[in-house]
C-alpha cells in the first residue's frame, strides 16, 4: 500500500534546525467523553500505532490509528497520526482533512500546526500555508522556526519584501549571523535592491572583523557590480594578512579572467590548489572547473605535472585527482602511465564503473587483448549486472579467435540487457551473428541478424553486414539491396555502406550502377585510407565492364594498400579471369 515514504515535514529541507526534531508524544492520553474503558483501550491502540510507525509497518499503523478515531474522533494526536499516514500514500485530501481536525481540536500544537502547514506547503496551497503560520505566529511570537517559515513561504511565492521582514524579525531574536545576512544578499538581488547588498555584508565585517570570507565575499560583489578596481585591492588587503588565502586566489582566477589576463587565472588557480587551507572537496570542484585549461596549458606543461603529482601525493586516495592526472597523461599521449592511474583508481573503488570503461577503452586502442582479457574479467566480477563489460570482453575473444568463447559471453549478457535497451541488444545480437560467420555457421549468423534488426530495425551498422554477407553467398539479393540502399539514403558518404551497395549490384549483374557508387565510395575514403577491398571491388566491376587495364591497377593498388589475398594475387598473375 505504502509506495512513497519520504519525510513528511517539508521544513526539514527549507532550514536545517527541523533534522532532528521530533514531536513530543504525549505521555497520558484522557478524554472526559471516554468511559475508562474506552480510554485504557485507546491508549493502546494509540501507542501501538506509534510503535508500528516507528518500526516503519506503515499499514498496520493505518488500522491502528482507524481504532483510535473510531473510539475518539475528537482526538488531535489520532487526527494528526492519520493525517500524516494519508499523506505518505498520496492520499491528499484525506490527509488534509485529518491534518485540520487536529488543529480545530488543538490549536495551540506546535507539531499538528507544522504538519498542516507542510502538506499545504506539499500541495502548493501557499495561502493557507502563510496564514496557519501566521496564527502560529501569535501564538509563539519568539520561536525562530516561525519566521523561517514564514520566510521561506515569502520566497517561494515570490514576495521578497515579506520575506526581507522575516528574516529581520529573525535577526531581531537571534543576531547577526551569516546564514540569515547571506539570504537576505540573495533577497535583495531577487527584489532588485542591489543598493542594500554592500550594507548587509559590511555588517558582518564589522561583526567578524578577523574572519577574511567576508572581505572577499564584498570584493566578489564588487565584481559582480563591475568595480574590478575597489575588487582587486579588497584582494590585496586579505592577502597581506593571510597571503594563503585560497578563496582570495579563487576570487583572483576572476578577476584576471575578467581583466583579459588567462595566464594570470590560471596561475591563481594552481596557488588555490597548493594551498592546505581549502578541504579537498572545494579543491575537486575546483579543479574540474579548470582541469580542462590546465590540461591544455602547453607551455607549463612540467608545472601542471607537478602540481598534478602534488595533489596525488597529498590526496592519495581522493579518486578525482587520479582521475584528473590520467587525463592529463592520456592528453600528452603518456596513455600506459594513464593506465596505471585508472589502476590505483580501481584499487581505491572496484565500484566505479567510469573507471573500469576509460581503463578498457585504452587497452582497446592499444590492442592489449590479453589484458583486455583480464581487466573485462575483473570488471564482471565487481559489476557482474552492466553488459558494456561482456561486449567488450566477446570483442576481445574475437580478436584472440576464440569463437566460442565470444558466443558464451554475448549470450550470458542477453538475460542483463533490459527491455528499454533495446540498441544495445542489436548489437549484441549483431556480434553474435559476426562470430557466427566467422564460424561459417551462415544459417546461425542470418538469424541472429534478424534477431539484430527486431531488436533495432534502425541499427545501419548490422543492415550493411547483413546485406554484405548476404550477397558473398549470392543469397536473397533484393533483399539485401533493399537494406544496403537504405544505409546508402540515410548517410550517402560512408563509403562502406557505398561499397557494400555496389557490390550487391555488382553481384546482380548492374555493372554500370555498380560502378557508379564503387567510385563514391572511393571518392569518400578518409584521408590516408586507401581500403583495399574496396579498390579490389573497383576492379573487378571495371574487369566486367572490360575496362581491363585499369581493372589491373586497381588490383595492385588494392595489393598494395595491404589486401594481400591470394585472390588479388591471381587476378593479378592471370591478368583478370575468363568472362562469360
Amino acid at each position: 500500500m505504502f509506495k512513497r515514504i519520504y519525510l513528511f515535514l517539508l521544513f526539514v529541507f527549507l532550514f536545517g534546525s527541523f533534522t532532528s526534531a521530533k514531536p513530543v508524544v504525549k505521555k497520558q492520553i484522557t478524554s472526559s467523553h471516554l468511559s475508562e474503558a474506552e480510554q485504557r483501550q485507546f491508549s493502546y491502540y494509540f501507542y501501538e500505532g506509534l510503535r508500528l510507525k516507528d518500526q516503519e509497518k506503515f499499514d498496520e499503523a493505518m488500522e491502528t490509528f482507524g481504532l483510535c478515531v473510531a473510539i475518539d474522533s475528537l482526538d488531535a494526536g489520532a487526527q494528526s497520526e492519520m493525517g500524516l499516514l494519508y499523506g505518505l500514500i498520496g492520499m491528499n485530501n484525506e490527509a488534509v482533512n485529518s491534518l485540520e481536525k487536529s488543529v480545530k481540536y488543538d490549536p495551540t500544537n506546535w507539531w499538528y500546526n507544522i504538519r498542516l502547514i507542510s502538506m499545504y506547503s506539499e500541495l502548493k496551497l501557499y495561502p493557507k500555508s502563510i496564514e496557519l503560520t501566521k496564527q502560529l505566529q501569535k501564538i509563539y511570537p519568539n520561536k525562530e522556526q516561525v519566521y523561517n517559515i514564514l520566510a521561506a513561504l515569502y520566497k517561494e511565492t515570490k514576495d521578497y519584501d515579506k520575506a526581507i521582514a522575516a528574516n529581520e524579525r529573525l535577526e531581531s531574536l537571534v543576531g547577526i549571523n551569516e546564514q540569515i545576512s547571506l539570504e537576505k544578499v540573495q533577497l535583495y538581488y531577487l527584489s532588485n535592491k542591489t543598493k542594500k547588498v554592500m550594507p548587509e555584508i559590511d555588517k558582518l565585517i564589522a561583526k567578524y572583523p578577523t574572519d577574511s570570507r567576508y572581505q572577499v565575499t564584498k570584493g566578489n560583489i564588487l565584481m559582480q557590480q563591475k568595480m574590478p578596481e575597489q575588487a582587486f585591492a579588497i584582494y590585496q588587503k586579505v592577502l597581506v594578512d593571510d597571503p594563503q588565502n585560497a578563496n582570495v586566489y579563487i576570487s583572483l582566477s576572476q578577476y584576471y579572467n575578467a581583466m583579459n589576463q588567462p595566464e594570470k587565472a590560471l596561475e591563481s588557480i594552481k596557488t588555490a590548489l597548493k594551498t592546505e587551507q581549502l578541504d579537498v572537496d572545494t579543491k575537486m570542484l575546483v579543479l574540474g572547473q579548470y582541469v580542462e585549461k590546465l590540461v591544455q596549458d602547453t607551455a607549463k606543461f612540467a608545472e601542471t605535472e607537478s602540481l598534478f603529482k602534488l595533489l596525488v601525493d597529498r590526496y592519495p586516495l581522493e579518486e578525482q585527482v587520479h582521475s584528473y592526472y590520467a587525463l592529463f597523461l592520456q592528453y600528452r599521449n603518456r596513455n600506459a602511465e594513464a593506465i596505471s592511474e585508472y589502476e590505483t583508481m580501481l584499487n581505491i573503488n572496484p565500484k566505479n564503473e567510469q573507471s573500469w570503461l576509460r581503463l578498457i577503452q585504452l587497452h582497446i586502442g592499444a590492442k592489449n587483448y590479453n589484458q583486455l582479457l583480464i581487466e573485462t574479467g575483473r570488471a564482471i566480477k565487481n559489476l557482474p549486472k552492466i553488459p558494456t563489460w561482456y561486449f567488450y570482453r566477446g570483442i576481445t575473444q574475437f580478436q584472440l579467435a576464440d569463437y566460442r568463447g565470444a558466443l558464451a559471453t554475448y549470450k550470458e549478457a542477453l538475460p542483463l540487457i533490459s527491455a528499454e535497451q533495446a540498441a544495445v541488444k542489436s548489437d549484441f545480437y549483431s556480434q553474435i551473428a559476426d562470430t557466427y560467420f566467422k564460424m561459417e555457421l551462415k544459417d546461425s549468423a542470418f538469424v541472429n541478424y534478424e534477431n539484430a534488426l527486431a531488436a533495432n530495425p534502425k541499427n545501419m551498422m548490422v543492415m550493411n553486414n547483413y546485406a554484405y554477407y548476404l550477397s558473398l553467398e549470392k543469397a536473397e539479393l533484393k533483399k539485401a539491396e533493399l537494406m544496403s540502399a537504405k544505409t546508402v539514403e540515410l548517410e550517402p558518404k560512408n563509403s562502406t555502406y557505398l561499397d557494400t551497395y555496389a557490390w550487391i549490384l555488382y553481384q546482380q549483374g548492374n555493372y554500370s550502377l555498380a560502378k557508379f557508387y564503387i567510385e563514391k565510395a572511393v571518392d569518400n575514403l578518409p584521408k590516408g585510407d586507401e581500403s583495399g577491398v574496396v579498390l579490389e571491388h573497383y576492379g573487378d566491376i571495371l574487369w566486367m565492364m572490360k575496362n581491363d587495364e585499369k581493372a589491373l591497377l586497381m588490383w595492385q593498388k588494392s595489393f598494395d594498400a595491404g589486401n594481400k589475398t591470394n585472390e588479388v594475387k591471381l587476378k593479378i598473375e592471370n591478368k583478370g579471369w575468363k568472362r562469360e
